[in-house]
């Protein structure tokens, strides 16, 4: 932690109560990284914290040097509230599973703006028009934000063609991180169309108009998971409900 306050943006991942009025929040900031945070009283009905902590909230805050490992949050102005993605359970699913991204793929606090920028990306489309089929809208930007956080941990899934020969994929090799054909090697299922879709999911910005059909939702969810696991060790929830197991 700094030795002096500083002010910074952040946005509110989770929070925890703790003592008899108090309350911890881990933030994720674009200069500071992850930090964990007490804010004093935020439990008590006169506080004006307490509103300004609720999870997926951006707030611009001011953060002071505490005991141990927790900073003080001493004040905090909302930028977004949030109150459209956690009042719809489509959205909100969603968005949880987006942050349970980025705290087990980033599990530590280094800073990454690129990371704060992307979470804050997908959470402002999120909150935004899902197009004719919410649910399905929402499980894309999920699967397309989980892929870019895979890009940027150094993962990145490899599926345009076969590694091996150039040609049409046919399965995931989520050891090589690469699409294979059935002469080339083998793991998990991945059609062609499946495989432009993730390297379309890859390539463009998020956004709610990109949506794969649902069986291309199922495999770019698998590879997102076996991805995840065998690079980083991480369990990942199912992201798409198209794949629930």
């Amino acid at each position: 932690m700094p030795g002096a306050s500083y002010a910074t943006e952040a946005i509110v991942l989770r929070t925890f109560r703790t003592g008899e009025a108090d309350r911890v929040a881990h933030l994720l900031t674009p200069g500071h990284g992850r930090v964990a945070v007490i804010a004093k009283g935020a439990r008590r009905t006169t506080s004006k914290l307490g509103a300004r902590l609720e999870p997926l909230t951006r707030i611009d805050a001011l953060l002071a040097p505490g005991r141990g490992e927790l900073a003080v949050l001493t004040s905090a102005d909302v930028l977004d509230a949030g109150d459209a993605v956690r009042a719809d359970p489509v959205r909100a699913l969603a968005a949880s599973a987006c942050v349970e991204a980025v705290v087990r793929l980033f599990p530590e606090p280094e800073p990454d703006e690129r990371l704060y920028q992307g979470l804050a990306r997908v959470l402002e489309a999120l909150a935004g028009d899902l197009g004719d089929d919410p649910r399905a809208g929402a499980d894309a930007l999920a699967l397309a934000f989980a892929l870019k956080l895979l890009a940027l941990a150094g993962w990145r899934p490899e599926v345009a063609a076969c590694a091996g020969c150039g040609g049409p994929p046919a399965a995931y090799d989520a050891a090589q991180g690469c699409a294979v054909c059935a002469d080339c090697g083998a793991g998990s299922p991945l059609g062609p169309e499946a495989a432009r879709w993730t390297a379309r999911l890859l390539a463009e910005p998020l956004s709610p108009a990109l949506v794969p059909d649902p069986e291309s939702r199922t495999a770019i969810a698998r590879i997102v998971r076996e991805t995840a696991a065998e690079h980083g060790d991480v369990r990942l929830a199912l992201l798409s409900r198209t794949g629930r197991a």
